[in-house]
């Protein structure tokens, strides 16, 4: 049987554009499911799944999205509407990839439809915007961009040698996916590029005890990333290095990208979570000197990295740093460990490195504990974050909740 593709986008501005996608992909090979997610009438296509159909799942008749005169109320409804019949539709095993095109309201409109969808399903988007900032079209899931190049109008020789490779690499991604399927237990464990000896020596030690380790950058999207994929139930255990992205998300820093449900999946999912409080010495920005830092943190110890530039959190930051993550760890429902390292969080704050200070970091220890619910296990390490001995105290906390979690569930 041939696999199905669905072909989502508003029909009424890109019809026929629509229409040559479709006929490529079914010269291909493969079954076509079209979702008109365009508010008005068109009569180049007729969908499976019509616009109608997309605003009453959305919540609102056609006819009253239209005499609203609403732009914002029409992307959101048909957005909603569209994730929620496309959702459905996948779980039920109707199509195996998704492919559109569009503008800046197409691709915003699909983008959400996708971002519904889960991590391994295919998902393609050809956009006229895809060399702006696009991250929070991807936001975490696994979408795949294809810069237009010429405008979405017409059929000429250039958007034709787009649409053909666009409805090319769909097919191809769909005959050549493979669903996530973990090989064995999985951990996650987030890292960062000043926490790589950590990461490094952890994920060699977590192998060593027969876990498939999947590491995630923590600059945002990665660490969301990972939070989908332990809701999805292929992750068993996590090991967070990283809180980095906390620092950054108090002062817009370069990883502040993060979501209200970061910290809390793992909890939520009852499997086992060892926390450390990886790179919350420094906050980030995309510069490479001082005078690029936002003007009220130039006061502040500096470090170049790259393209990239740290500055030292301050006593303040930690006071509210910890006050967050006490908050996310003492709601969880399967409480979390946390590990503190004693002699810094990162390669800057190690020992006679620029941003070494224990006084400062004594601040969000005291504070961290003195929050923490009793039910919150810590353990003090007399360590930088990077040396052997960090690492292997964290790997064997979270091997032994891995034991006792397997124990628990062989008893149910």
């Amino acid at each position: 049987m041939s696999p199905t593709i669905a072909v989502v986008g508003t029909l009424d501005t890109k019809g026929r554009e629509f229409v040559y996608l479709k006929s490529l992909i079914e010269a291909n090979g493969c079954e076509t499911l079209v979702m008109d997610v365009g508010v008005f009438p068109q009569s180049e296509l007729t969908p499976d799944i019509s616009r109608e159909d997309v605003a009453a799942a959305g919540g609102m008749p056609i006819a009253d999205l239209l005499a609203a005169k609403d732009r914002c109320l029409a992307v959101r409804i048909m957005m909603e509407g569209g994730a929620r019949l496309l959702r459905d539709l996948y779980d039920q095993g109707l199509f195996s990839g998704i492919v559109s095109m569009g503008g800046g309201t197409g691709t915003n409109i699909v983008s959400g439809i996708m971002r519904a969808m889960p991590v391994g399903v295919p998902k393609l988007i050809v956009s006229t915007v895809a060399a702006r900032d696009m991250s929070q079209v991807i936001g975490s899931k696994d979408i795949t961009l294809m810069h237009a190049v010429a405008d979405l109008q017409g059929l000429n020789f250039m958007t034709r040698k787009i649409i053909g490779d666009a409805a090319a690499a769909i097919v191809g991604m769909v005959h050549a996916a493979n669903k996530i399927v973990p090989q064995g237990r999985v951990i996650g464990l987030t890292s960062y590029g000043p926490l790589n000896q950590c990461a490094f020596l952890a994920a060699d030690m977590l192998a060593d005890y027969g876990y498939e380790v999947v590491p995630f950058h923590a600059v945002g999207p990665g660490s969301m990333s990972m939070e989908d994929l332990i809701d999805q139930g292929v992750i068993h255990g996590v090991l967070d290095l990283s809180l980095h992205e906390f620092a950054d998300q108090i002062h817009g820093g370069y990883c502040a990208n993060i979501g209200p449900n970061r910290l809390e999946t793992a909890s939520r999912k009852g499997i086992p979570h060892v926390i450390l409080p990886g790179g919350l010495d420094m906050i980030a920005f995309e510069c490479t000197s001082i005078d690029g830092m936002p003007e009220k943190l130039r006061n502040r110890r500096f470090l170049s990295h790259d393209f990239r530039s740290f500055v030292r959190s301050t006593a303040e930051d930690l006071v509210l740093l910890a006050s967050l993550i006490a908050e996310k760890l003492n709601r969880a429902a399967s409480p979390p460990t946390v590990v503190l390292p004693l002699q810094g969080w990162s390669k800057a704050d190690a020992p006679g490195a620029p941003f070494f200070d224990l006084e400062l970091d004594k601040v969000f220890i005291k504070e961290l504990k003195a929050r923490l619910s009793t039910r919150i296990k810590v353990i003090e390490v007399d360590a930088n974050i990077n040396d052997p001995l960090c690492a292997r105290t964290a790997v064997e906390e979270l091997h032994a909740l891995m034991l006792a979690n397997s124990r628990s569930q062989s008893k149910e």
